[in-house]
């Protein structure tokens, strides 16, 4: 079978808790499908798993780049393609989990084959930007895609840049290649969904929060500035570092940036839920459930292994 047991919800739902016991009684190997974990040295504030998690099952597409390194959907799903394949010429189960939409989007939905980057090209309309600024940059994207340049507007800079890019590259619009034939996709998902009431999934948000705290967050934090990595890169703009960054360059106290922080991640699991309740077929469960192992063991033995 080419279904692929996928596990998805809100950012403290328990996903990674579940993923970890039904790897651990079907001999599976867990994907990380989260934009975050993806990135050494931020631990603490993703909630990657543990040392002791990492010893009892294994995880893929966590802790492999540099904060300041570009990594992409369609990257995740060539990766993720890879991973599932030799899992299960080991004669394992793949287990996709993970709180980031497009990622598993990419994965069962591909994504049209566009040219890879090119070093020389973007660094080039980087340097312009600096120069020029966005505007300037926007203005060139109307000239030669007014099509792209409307759909993704003037403030979406990675967005801009690529645009620019693929006509550098190829002589062709962005938006002209985006209407060809998308790939086939190699594997269908079996999802489960995890959520729970509100005002509980919130006071775990809340609570998780402030475990981080105590775990030495902010100390995390500073550390990822001292090694010179730039707050405007992707990795340090995603919530939780983002305000601890702010508390260190003094802009705020750190029961404040704490209550943003919080304020944004329940914010988040909102538009995560949002967009999952959107994917026909989801299953959705109460992680607290006493039965749902049990249920999803037999799942992968009757409909997936």
């Amino acid at each position: 079978m080419n279904r692929i047991l996928t596990i998805v919800g809100p950012t403290a739902s328990g996903k990674t808790d579940l993923a970890i016991r039904i790897a651990q009684k079907t001999l599976g190997e867990i994907i990380s499908a989260d934009s975050r974990q993806i990135y050494r040295y931020l631990n603490i504030g993703t909630a990657k798993p543990d040392r002791a998690q990492q010893k009892s099952v294994t995880f893929h597409l966590i802790d492999f780049i540099e904060p300041d390194a570009r990594y992409s959907c369609g990257q995740f799903a060539r990766d993720a393609e890879q991973r599932i394949s030799s899992i299960r010429h080991k004669g394992s189960i793949p287990i996709v989990c993970g709180g980031t939409g497009l990622y598993i989007k990419a994965l069962f939905e591909p994504l049209h084959e566009l040219p890879a980057s090119d070093n020389e090209v973007k660094t080039r309309l980087i340097q312009q930007l600096r120069d020029r600024g966005i505007n300037h940059l926007y203005q060139k994207l109307l000239d030669v895609d007014p099509v792209w340049a409307q759909r993704v507007g003037p403030r979406d800079t990675q967005r801009i840049l690529r645009g620019l890019e693929i006509y550098e590259m190829t002589g062709k619009p962005l938006s002209t290649l985006l209407k060809g034939k998308r790939n086939i996709p190699k594997y269908l998902p079996y999802y489960i969904g995890l959520d729970l009431p509100r005002e509980e999934l919130y006071k775990r948000i809340d609570s998780r929060f402030d475990t981080m705290i105590a775990a030495g967050f902010v100390n995390e934090v500073r550390a990822l500035l001292k090694k010179g990595f730039d707050p405007g890169k992707n990795a340090l703009r995603t919530i939780g570092y983002k305000e601890i960054i702010e508390h260190l360059r003094g802009k705020c106290s750190l029961p404040d940036a704490v209550a943003k922080a919080k304020r944004r991640t329940r914010n988040f699991a909102k538009r995560q839920l949002t967009w999952f309740a959107r994917i026909p077929g989801v299953g959705w469960y109460d992680p607290r459930d006493p039965h749902l192992v049990a249920h999803v063991v037999n799942v992968v033995r009757t409909e997936i292994g």
